[in-house]
Parts: C-alpha cells; structure tokens; sequence
C-alpha cells in the first residue's frame, strides 16, 4: 500500500510541475526582458549620477558672477521744467548738462523750452533718469570723468 502512496504522490507531483511550467514558461521571456531593461535603466541612471556630479564639481569651480548693479529705472516723467530745475540744482550749463547725458547742447535747450512732458529715445530717458540720481559733486566729477577719458562729443558736422 505504501508503494501505491508513493507512486499517486510523484504522478501528483510529475503533473503539477507540468501545469506549472505551462504556466511559466509563457512568462519566461518578458520577464527576462524586463530584467534586462532595468539593468540598462540602472546603467544609465548611475551615468547621469555620475555625468551630473562631473557638472556641479566644474559649476563649483566657475566664479559667481557679480551682483549686477541694479538699473536705473527707465520710467517716470520727464518735462521741459523738471530738466531745467535739475539742470539748476546740477549746477550746470547747458552744455554741461548735454554732455553728461550724451546729447547735443541744442537738445537740452529744446528740452527746457517745451512744455509738458517730453518723449525720449530710451537710451537718453535712461541717461536722465541717471542724472537725477547724482548730486551736483557726483555729476561734476562724473564731467570731469568723461573729459579725462575723451568721451566728450564730438563737434557737430558744418557745412564749409
């Protein structure tokens, strides 16, 4: 009787392994697939890793830029009236004055003439709103400044 035990045990184990290797072998392929899909993901993570500490070892090296100044706000009003009284409180010519914004002696006086608020170029709006910030030794060392550097304008073109 022991034997018929034994021999209903291994043909119970003999199909079993038969409906199970049914089962498996279909899943063999995918998930070997899988295996070596996550085995290059992992490949290529630790190359990043690896690539992005190269990059912040070398961004560590590069010098921090600066603080930029912060610039002169290019909006506000100006008016022919508000040129000549800082052009007043400068202590300054007319011709002082044009060449501490860069422009033509002539444009400050048109400026100063005109009533109600001026539209500039935004170049010399931001040269104005730079000088009403200066005070009056500021802007006199800055003239000095330009004179010694040449920046002074060039005379204007005449016909001969």
């Amino acid at each position: 009787m022991a034997n018929v035990i034994t021999a209903l045990k291994a043909e119970i184990a003999r199909i079993a392994r038969r409906e199970i290797r049914q089962v498996v072998v279909p899943l063999h392929k995918p998930v070997v697939a899988t295996r070596h899909a996550v085995a290059d993901l992992k490949r290529r993570v630790a190359d990043l890793e690896k690539e992005n500490q190269r990059l912040a070892a070398l961004l560590s090296k590069v010098p921090e830029p600066a603080p930029a100044e912060e610039p002169v706000k290019a909006k506000g009003w100006i008016s022919g009236k508000g040129i000549l009284s800082l052009r007043r409180k400068l202590g300054l010519s007319q011709e002082a004055f044009a060449q501490l914004v860069e422009v033509s002696p002539n444009a400050v006086y048109q400026w100063e003439h005109k009533s109600g608020m001026l539209r500039l170029r935004a170049k010399t709006r931001t040269a104005v709103m730079a000088v009403r910030e200066l005070g009056a030794r500021e802007a006199k060392a800055k003239l000095s400044e330009q004179a010694g550097a040449g920046k002074a304008k060039p005379a204007s073109k005449t016909k001969h």
